[in-house]
């Protein structure tokens, strides 16, 4: 029993350093594709860590490391993944809606003041067609974009197509 407990107490101090560790590296998307070097990074650094204490004859902390190369390895998979979240939301929001066979997406760029608009006919590949600055005027959105200017309100859009249009839009949530 006292096994599993020194287990639970090395997974948390994981859990802190490896949180520590994605929070202070704030991953991009771009960089996604080091999760292939990090977990096995985390795997091979608990499973040294076990081999020289197998080697001091502590047997028992040796097999704690042996388990935490799994736990360890689990926990930076999932906290590299939130930590790519937590860029995104910093840096953009997001709405997407559905007109017949086209997905439309608003992007609000938090930093620039800024919008992009796209749309997709089929899924994995889109289109921009539009781009412009927005302002926050009164709690909406105003967008403008050459002579257009639309507005977002609780996630609806308004003056989309038609002055009178108002789309009803769903937030993406990383």
């Amino acid at each position: 029993m006292r096994t599993i407990y020194k287990i639970l107490g090395l997974a948390v101090i994981d859990l802190g350093l490896i949180w520590l560790w994605v929070y202070e590296m704030d991953p991009d998307p771009s960089v996604s594709i080091g999760i292939i070097l990090l977990v096995p990074f985390i795997f091979v650094l608990n499973l040294i860590i076990a081999g020289v204490l197998f080697y001091a004859k502590k047997k028992e902390y040796s097999r704690i490391f042996l388990v935490n190369s799994v736990i360890a390895s689990v926990i930076m998979f999932y906290l590299f993944g939130k930590g790519i979240d937590r860029h995104q939301n910093k840096r953009l929001e997001q709405w997407t809606f559905q007109k017949a066979d086209t997905t439309f997406s608003l992007i609000r760029w938090k930093e620039t003041n800024e919008f992009s608009m796209t749309y997709s006919l089929n899924h994995g590949s889109s289109w921009s067609f539009l781009d412009g600055h927005f302002e926050n005027k009164n709690g909406k959105w105003i967008l403008r974009a050459d002579s257009l200017t639309m507005e977002v309100d609780k996630d609806n859009l308004m003056g989309f197509r038609k002055l009178t249009d108002t789309i009803k839009m769903e937030k993406v949530e990383r």
